[in-house]
């Protein structure tokens, strides 16, 4: 049994809680747990401590009990009290001309706490609307100013990766991006490509960003000056990260790439060299020359029959030969396939069949009506 127990609340938002009784939880449950002031309802979505949680402090608060069918139908009748409290607020806020935009409404599952989130330009004073949803739903009102990222997380969606939003699924903290980050992964500063859902800067670029700064940190800078005895001077052009490979260009427009061991081996460069020196390439690896495969030969052609000098001055009395070999039904035939005929070709023996079955009954009218005749 767990007894520590992850639960997820609406709006995607989680806690750690103690399981003293050893309730025996499964993921995907819904239990009842204890809160600040009062008992709120939630789903199990881990048992245990996360990776890289902390582990020092125990939880607060503890697991009451597993849910039952009553429960469940309370927390629907606060769902649609949500809802309605949704719309209200937003109401009360146009009357008041006050510059806020409600995002949600969370009612805890007793009823003793109302939880309206919004967001906002600047400060706002929301003393007077706090008593009107407190004189409208008499329980203890709560107002919180939310960023665009949390309204995101709250709101969910998806990027323009194809996949579900990382705030609205694993993401649980919310970390500071800057500029910086992806000028370290070579990207272009284009604010259409590294914007989110949210108009914020990508979260996702800051996960791969150390493995970016450690390459970084053990290739040369870019631009930084090459010399080759036999090509010629050059620069550093390209530093690819995926392949952990440095392209080099020369001013003769050739370019070369080398992988991080190959440029260590064969060039002067040493970590935390200056920009301003300039590199020499010493060498290059061989290339390996591959053993030619033995080709498969061909079988020896067969060589035709000789021919007698009787077949040679009398080919068509051969050829007569050949026919009598054949069977009956092919004497006379060219034992050549007919070629197939195209759809012109069918349609004109179509025609011309027609007419001549116009012209034999043309002939049989005609015949028939002077036998018929009387004699004058």
């Amino acid at each position: 049994m767990a007894s520590i127990i992850e639960i997820e609340f609406k709006g995607l938002r989680r806690a750690y809680f103690s399981n003293p009784q050893e309730f025996p939880f499964q993921v995907g449950d819904v239990a009842v747990v204890q809160v600040e002031k009062g008992e709120d309802l939630g789903v199990v979505v881990h048992l245990g401590w996360r990776k890289g949680a902390e582990q020092e402090e125990s939880p607060t608060f503890q697991v009451l009990r597993k849910t039952r069918a009553e429960d469940l139908d309370t927390l629907q009748r606060n769902r649609t009290k949500e809802s309605e409290a949704l719309l209200f607020a937003r109401r009360k806020a146009r009357e008041r001309n006050l510059e806020m935009k409600f995002v949600d409404v969370e009612l805890q599952w007793d009823g003793r706490k109302m939880t309206f989130f919004f967001t906002a330009d600047g400060r706002i004073d929301f003393r007077e609307l706090v008593k009107d949803f407190a004189s409208a739903y008499r329980t203890r009102i709560d107002l919180r100013q939310i960023g665009a990222r949390d309204e995101t997380k709250k709101k969910g969606g998806y990027g323009s990766c194809g996949l579900t939003l990382c705030c609205a699924t694993w993401l649980s903290d919310f970390h500071p991006i800057t500029t910086q980050m992806p000028r370290d992964q070579s990207l272009l500063l284009n604010p259409m490509r590294l914007s989110g859902v949210c108009g914020r800067l990508k979260c996702c670029l800051r996960f791969e960003l150390e493995s970016y700064r450690d390459f970084l940190e053990r290739c040369p800078v870019l631009e930084q000056k090459v010399l080759d005895p036999k090509k010629g001077e050059g620069i550093i052009e390209k530093l690819d990260m995926i392949l952990e490979q440095i392209h080099v260009r020369y001013e003769s427009g050739d370019t070369e790439k080398f992988s991080l061991a190959e440029f260590e081996q064969y060039t002067d460069w040493k970590r935390g060299m200056s920009k301003e020196h300039r590199i020499t390439i010493s060498g290059r690896p061989q290339p390996v020359v591959e053993a030619e495969a033995e080709l498969p030969q061909a079988p020896p052609k067969e060589r035709p029959a000789p021919v007698s000098a009787h077949a040679a001055a009398h080919p068509k009395k051969e050829r007569h030969k050949e026919e009598d070999r054949r069977p009956p039904h092919m004497v006379g035939r060219d034992a050549t396939p007919a070629k197939e005929k195209s759809a012109i070709e069918k349609q004109n023996e179509t025609a011309k069949s027609g007419m001549r079955k116009s012209r034999r009954r043309r002939r049989r009218k005609g015949k028939n009506s002077s036998e018929t005749k009387p004699p004058s």
